[in-house]
């Protein structure tokens, strides 16, 4: 049983990863194919917004209140654009498929490592190192992921 279920989660992951390479490749190749961007991605020129008749009603609004402080008339400072490590990481649009797959990975390696501390026979002896070294990649992954969502937050345009 438990090489079955390690078996099967090998082949699960090779197949995962090498259909989703073949996925993006595909994706690309389209791409390249129609004539798109290279990269795939496009950019977008904002619309600038409309204006309606609340504007009219916005000056005699504004001259009728006073400004509660000095700090909020003066101008508030522009946005500083995102350092080099950011955009990469809001770029890396592949680390929340690794980390997902990392954690099923080891939770299935619990599950035989739990099902192989049951049987008579002597488990083999790296075997629950590996699935440890396999949770920790997994948390780290998970970790970079989160950091990439919210690099792709902050360098939204």
């Amino acid at each position: 049983m438990a090489y079955v279920l390690v078996m099967g989660g090998l082949a699960l992951s090779v197949s995962f990863t090498l259909g989703w390479a073949l996925w993006r490749l595909g994706r690309v190749a389209l791409r390249w194919l129609t004539g798109g961007t290279p990269s795939g991605r496009s950019k977008v020129t904002p619309k600038p917004r409309q204006r309606g008749a609340s504007r009219s009603a916005a000056p005699k609004a504004a001259a009728k209140a006073k400004p509660a402080s000095t700090k909020s008339t003066k101008a508030a400072k522009p946005p500083r654009e995102p350092w080099g490590l950011t955009r990469w990481l809001a770029g890396c649009h592949s680390l929340l498929p690794l980390a997902s797959l990392g954690l099923m990975l080891y939770a299935l390696g619990r599950i035989v490592v739990f099902g192989l501390d049951h049987r008579p026979v002597e488990a083999p002896s790296g075997f629950a190192g590996l699935v440890d070294g396999l949770g920790w990649a997994a948390a780290i992954l998970l970790g970079l992921a989160v950091l990439s969502l919210l690099a792709r937050w902050r360098c939204r345009d």
